[in-house]
Formats: structure tokens, C-alpha cells, sequence
């Protein structure tokens, strides 16, 4: 029989006493093209909000779950939005305010994957910024994370949308940068929606524009306990990195079907620029530097080697 240690039963009861906003969420994601592909599926998994100011409270609720070092499950500051310097919940209120104009002074709650096995990779963070009665919603700030450049970028919606904001990162190399992402989402409660769109012609009204992909999360709260901590981990094992995986296999069958292709941008004008500074000249050659005869060293070495043979 296996003995827990002292200090862990110690913690853990100290810690299952502290109420937390904070909580586990489980639930699906879906991802659905809509075009004549009609490429669809639905995926298990489970998220944490994460309340910037109980990390550690919550990482103390289970041995195996840790802050800012290594363990099954650990929350590192470094993985997600600003410098890794500024605290978390600063680097949030200070993107808001400088977006928006908006202060947020309460809690700063954090939806996301935590790094599982020392590997991690969100698609989408969602921060939600309250009042300072902590019961409203004054702005809600999306992480994504590109696939796969693992380029990130944070938009802004005031409250929790909807709203139309322009696509500023090619997120997936099977849908183009014309688009704009339009986000919804609920506050977290006993259920929690987020919703992105991808659409064409939109604006801020959310009955407007032509939807050619959406990303719904819904999911169902749970209390964070240790059981419950435990029990995600096996349910729903190695999660951040079937997370990469099945993207790269919805990827595979989305070529397979045939879909369109779209580089990254800078690709795409990195082969432009190249292609432009190729014209007319000869094969090999530099820009910017003149052709010359072989150099003396290198006439030098293959008479040598002629010499030898």
C-alpha cells in the first residue's frame, strides 16, 4: 500500500478548506467548416479557469499539480500573454486598458490548458476581466496560438462580445488572412461557452457577415477538488499533447479532402521577393554582388586536385 506524505495530506486538507473561484471545466470542443467540404468533429477535454490570484492555492490542492516548476500538471507564467517579467494579471488589465480605454481592478479568471508532462499548446486562452465587485464582466481578452508557427497574438472584446475584431495571425494554414474572428463567449458559471467565428464582410453586429468556420468550447463546471483533479488526468490523459496531435491529423484530412492551401504571409512574400530578385540574372547568382572569375585560391585547389587524380 502506497503511503501518501505527511506534508501532501497536511496541505491538501489545508488547501480543500480554501474556497476558490477557480474550477475545473469539462466539456467538448467543436470545429466546423462551412463550405462544401463541410469538414466537422468534436473532441473531449477539459480546461482550467484559473483565478490569476489562487494559483497557488489551487496548485496546493494536488501533489501532482505545481506553479512555476515541474510536475504532471504545472502553471508557468512564461506560457501565456506579456512578458514574462510582469505579473500575468498586470500584463492582462494593461492590454485592456491600452486596447479599450477599460480599467478592471477586480479578478482576472484564465481559461486554459496547463502544461501536462512538460508539454503544452493552447489554441485559445481566454482571460475574463471583472469589475471590482467581481461579479461583472468588463472585458474579456482571447489568446491564440497558431498552428504550426506557434505564433500568438490577444484580441480584445469589450465585456463578452459579440463582437467582430480583424484577423491579425494566420492561425491555420487552411483558411485565409481576408477574414475577421467574431467572439462570444458566457462568463464562466455552471456552464461556459466560447464561441469564434471566422467570418467574411463582418461587422460588429453579430447577425452579420458570411461564417466560414466556428469554434464553439462548451463546457461544465466542476469543482476543483483533489478527486476530481486526479479523476481529469486519467479521463482525459496526456490532453495537451493529443491536443497538437489532433490537430495535425484534422490537418492531414483536411488535405487529404482537398481543401484550399494558404501560406504564411511572410512565406508567401519571402518566395515573392525571391522569385523578383531572380529575374534576369544567372543561376547563382547573389544580390548585390558583381559575378567574378573563380577565385584564385579555389583555381589553385582544383589544379591540385587535378594534379593528384
Amino acid at each position: 500500500m502506497t503511503t501518501v506524505p505527511w506534508r501532501w495530506r497536511r496541505d491538501g486538507r489545508r488547501a480543500q478548506q480554501e474556497p476558490l473561484r477557480s474550477a475545473l471545466y469539462e466539456g467538448t470542443v467543436v470545429h466546423r467548416r462551412h463550405d462544401a467540404l463541410g469538414h466537422h468533429f468534436r473532441a473531449p477535454l477539459f480546461m482550467v479557469a484559473l483565478d490569476l490570484d489562487e494559483v497557488e492555492a489551487l496548485c496546493r490542492r494536488h501533489p501532482l499539480w505545481s506553479a512555476e516548476r515541474r510536475n504532471v500538471v504545472s502553471f508557468r507564467r512564461s506560457d501565456h500573454l506579456g512578458p514574462p517579467e510582469v505579473p500575468l494579471s498586470t500584463a492582462v488589465r494593461q492590454l485592456v486598458t491600452e486596447r479599450t480605454g477599460l480599467t478592471t481592478d477586480g479578478p482576472v479568471v484564465l481559461l486554459t490548458h496547463l502544461r501536462t508532462f512538460g508539454w503544452l499548446f493552447n489554441p485559445i486562452s481566454v482571460y475574463f476581466c471583472y469589475d471590482g465587485t467581481g461579479k461583472g464582466v468588463v472585458a474579456t481578452v482571447a489568446e491564440v496560438t497558431s498552428t504550426p508557427w506557434h505564433e500568438r497574438t490577444a484580441y480584445v472584446v469589450e465585456g463578452t462580445g459579440p463582437q467582430a475584431l480583424p484577423k491579425q495571425l494566420h492561425v491555420s494554414p487552411f483558411l485565409p488572412m481576408d477574414l475577421s474572428h467574431r467572439f462570444a463567449c458566457t462568463p464562466p458559471g455552471e456552464r461556459l461557452t466560447v464561441r469564434v467565428d471566422d467570418v467574411r464582410n463582418a461587422s460588429t453586429d453579430h447577425d452579420h457577415g458570411e461564417t466560414v468556420f466556428s469554434a464553439t468550447l462548451a463546457l461544465t463546471r466542476t469543482e476543483p477538488t483533489r478527486s476530481a483533479m486526479s479523476r481529469v488526468l486519467v479521463r482525459y490523459p496526456l490532453l495537451t499533447m493529443r491536443v497538437s496531435a489532433g490537430i495535425y491529423w484534422q490537418a492531414f484530412v483536411l488535405w487529404r479532402k482537398g481543401a484550399p492551401f494558404y501560406p504564411h504571409p511572410d512565406a508567401a512574400q519571402r518566395s515573392t521577393d525571391r522569385s523578383r530578385a531572380g529575374r534576369g540574372r544567372c543561376p547563382g547568382h547573389v544580390p548585390g554582388r558583381t559575378a567574378s572569375p573563380a577565385h584564385p585560391a579555389r583555381r589553385a585547389g582544383r589544379k591540385i586536385r587535378s594534379d593528384r587524380a
